[in-house]
């Protein structure tokens, strides 16, 4: 057994909290089940922010999006930024692995990487793998289904390596497809990622030496397009359609002014032109769908997600075939969830509702974590990587702005936060959203804007009634926004140590 525990990481695109066999009965997802069942399941975790590229920034830098600058789908962060997480477990004698969806750098830029033209370079990709953000290996991909950009990087070359015509099964759908997928399983992007991630488990006895495996599935991020038999795997009219709930959308008369907009102004990536920092806002949307349709979108929702579920059994079985299982931290969660049409909005961001918020999170460590538990300590995604050195023994950089949860990860019963911070700032513009989430309360402050938003989320878990303007939550209001500006001012600032001379003359 190596004397510090390996690392896997295993990290979907998209998926929402109450996609989980142990907290919905209508999925099936027994090996998450069985993961949970020999770990801990927490009911509390949130993303730095429900955004696909800044959220995966925070799990290498440590550090939230305004600190590490990459805050919207358009930035990069820049590959030598300092202490990331990999490269910090690789000089300490980690060999590190990134298979999957990297999306640290824009796929909007040309000049990027992750970007069309350059994705597309198989030659490229077929000779170099890493090293790529502190990893020393790298197999990865960008993008979603049949999206025309899904099929580059490394797994691209690997298609065609394999005989399959890409422009046969990627790039002729839309965005808010859904339905069944003709491209053949075996070459689905899931088992391609569960493929490596399996055979790099299975080396590790090669290189003696502890791994850090960080494995990417990309989905179950629309267009929700399937493979057969995941595709016909759940009848439609049997999962409850997502929709409005109490009063809405009535009720979004005491919010932003967007919530209102997007709803009036269906389709995808609808205009907002009350706010001009919202104009090249999120992917947050309405769609027009019927009730029927709402259902079948979250059947093939849900056959992705059962999808993942047999490969990342599949990964589980690997890790004990390497006799790797009881010296393994695993740790599974999301980017950020998908509201699927409740409340009317689908897709993520700028809503403050917990399905476009909370993600689902399982950490199972033979000996430390409690297998069989459940916590509702706050968890938050930049907690991650200061929580992993922690329990690696190794030293973690004062520019690291997440708490060690190991007290909560050993303990179901305690909690290391009292709350959890999101934040969102869409593309360059001066737009800027905090939401802060405790045990009885979400507050939602929004920086140059005279609204906002507070729920009672005891009484109100819906989000319905919004009391920002309420006097007699005046006190909880301001108490909360005097909590995010402690936040702000204590975040990013250098944390050093007095010098042995300086110390010296405190004597």
């Amino acid at each position: 057994m190596n004397k510090r525990p390996n690392i896997l990481f295993l990290f979907t695109d998209q998926q929402r909290f109450d996609t989980l066999g142990v907290l919905n009965s209508k999925i099936k997802t027994p090996n998450l089940d069985t993961l949970a069942a020999e770990g801990m399941l927490f009911t509390r975790a949130y993303p730095t922010t429900p955004v696909c590229l800044p959220c995966r920034a925070s799990l290498v830098s440590g550090q939230y999006p305004s600190t590490h600058g990459a805050t919207h789908n358009h930035a990069s962060l820049p590959e030598d930024y300092p202490n990331l997480l990999p490269s910090i477990l690789r000089n300490v004698g980690y060999y590190t692995h990134m298979v999957g969806k990297s999306h640290l750098a824009s796929c909007h830029d040309p000049c990027s990487p992750e970007s069309a033209p350059f994705i597309h370079n198989r030659e490229y990709y077929r000779h170099w793998h890493g090293p790529w953000y502190g990893f020393e290996r790298a197999d990865i991909a960008i993008g979603h289904t049949t999206e025309k950009h899904a099929c580059g990087m490394h797994y691209g070359a690997w298609l065609e390596d394999h005989g399959i015509d890409v422009d046969k099964y990627f790039g002729h759908t839309a965005y808010d497809a859904f339905g069944t997928w003709d491209l053949p399983e075996e070459y689905h992007s899931t088992k391609w990622i569960a493929d490596v991630t399996i055979d790099s488990i299975t080396r590790s006895a090669e290189r003696e030496q502890p791994f850090y495996i960080c494995s990417n599935f990309q989905d179950p991020h629309n267009p929700c397009m399937v493979p057969e038999p995941w595709a016909s795997m759940y009848k439609p009219e049997e999962i409850p359609a997502f929709g409005f709930k109490g009063g809405e959308p009535a009720s979004f008369a005491s919010k932003p002014p967007f919530y209102r907009e997007i709803i009036e102004q269906p389709g995808e990536y609808a205009a907002r032109p009350s706010d001009p920092g919202l104009l090249a806002a999120g992917n947050v949307s309405h769609l027009p769908y019927s009730k029927e349709d709402t259902q079948k979108n979250a059947a093939c929702y849900y056959g992705m997600v059962s999808l993942i579920d047999h490969h990342v059994g599949r990964i589980m079985e690997a890790l004990e075939s390497a006799g790797q299982a009881d010296n393994t931290v695993v740790v599974f969660t999301s980017d950020h969830p998908d509201c699927l049409g409740d409340h009317g909005f689908w897709y993520k961001s700028l809503v403050t509702f917990e399905e476009i918020q909370r993600v689902p999170m399982i950490v199972r460590y033979p000996g430390y974590v409690p297998a069989g538990t459940t916590s509702a300590a706050f968890q938050n995604h930049v907690d991650l990587p200061t929580t992993l050195l922690s329990l690696t023994g190794a030293t973690i950089p004062t520019s690291y702005e997440g708490v060690d949860q190991s007290p909560a990860w050993r303990k179901p019963e305690v909690s290391v936060r009292t709350d959890s911070i999101i934040e969102e700032r869409p593309y360059n513009t001066e737009w800027n959203q905090r939401v802060l989430i405790n045990d009885t309360h979400k507050l939602a402050f929004y920086a140059g804007r005279e609204y906002g938003e507070l729920y009672d989320t005891k009484n109100d878990p819906d989000q319905v009634h919004n009391l920002w303007d309420d006097p007699v939550h005046a006190e909880t209001k301001n108490k909360m926004i005097a909590r995010i500006l402690s936040h702000e001012m204590n975040k990013g600032l250098p944390r050093r140590s007095n010098s042995d001379e300086c110390k010296s003359r405190i004597r």
